[in-house]
């Protein structure tokens, strides 16, 4: 068990570690919505039902804002994102309540470019009023994230690697699909068959188990990601309905870890 929550880079304010992507340059629109995603100008209730327009960051695992494991839950819990000094690294072991987002805002010249998450201040949002995302965290940055929120609702430190190895598979799942669907795209395909045809992909079988189910063991992740980059292109999932025809029943539900399709 972890003595005290971690910071992103031991005793070095290396900040970058923190994200995968920060500002509309580097933000992708086709990437599924993740835990530890920033979104800008977000409707909210408050708790007396008041309507509020705020920063927020998504805080829930990705399987708790797929219920059925597929499509987003209508309702997203989501924190309150603002203006907070930079934490430095020898820091990051207090601040429990919160997750501290240095840099987040890079272009700013002033203590704007520094904010925080924070868990005393949630809301839920509509997943269809999530349209500007202006921040998404690195896998390291997400699992501080869910140190940080388990420690706030618990008052227990579980290390970072636990989180990462039950996290790690989704992510690299998330990962793949923008890669697929930026792929789809340059060959011609709309971003919702992208999206169709990779979680149809994703389902097949390959060595006794699924592709989703093998991005669990980190040896067969990279043997994915190559054949992600040689099928996105020109491989096509049957529509629904003619999946259902083909195989003479109607379609399943998802299984459980069907997360992100």
């Amino acid at each position: 068990m972890a003595r005290h929550l971690e910071s992103p880079s031991g005793d070095r304010a290396d900040w970058d570690v923190l994200y995968l992507a920060r500002g509309a340059d580097q933000v992708v629109a086709h990437r599924p919505i993740f835990t530890g995603d920033v979104f800008q100008a977000v409707p909210v209730l408050t708790p007396r039902g008041d309507k509020k327009t705020k920063t927020v960051m998504v805080i829930q695992h990705p399987c708790a804002m797929r219920p059925n494991g597929a499509d987003l839950a209508e309702s997203l819990l989501v924190a309150e994102v603002r203006q907070h000094p930079e934490v430095a690294p020898n820091n990051w072991k207090g601040y429990g309540k919160l997750m501290p987002l240095p840099d987040v805002f890079p272009a700013y010249q002033s203590g704007r470019r520094h904010q925080a998450a924070f868990y005393d201040h949630t809301y839920h949002a509509h997943a269809d009023d999530l349209t500007d995302r202006v921040a998404c965290l690195s896998l390291r940055g997400m699992n501080l994230l869910l140190q940080r929120w388990v420690y706030h609702s618990a008052r227990i430190v579980v290390p970072t690697f636990d989180f990462d190895e039950v996290v790690s598979p989704v992510f690299e799942e998330a990962d793949l699909i923008e890669e697929w669907c930026g792929l789809a795209m340059e060959h011609g395909h709309s971003v919702d068959e992208a999206r169709h045809d990779v979680a149809a992909w994703l389902k097949e079988e390959t060595g006794g188990i699924s592709r989703r189910q093998a991005l669990e063991n980190r040896q067969r992740r990279p043997e994915i990601r190559r054949e992600v980059r040689s099928a996105a292109g020109t491989w096509r999932a049957l529509a629904p309905g003619v999946a259902a025809a083909t195989e003479g029943s109607a379609p399943s539900e998802p299984a459980e870890g069907e997360l992100l399709a």
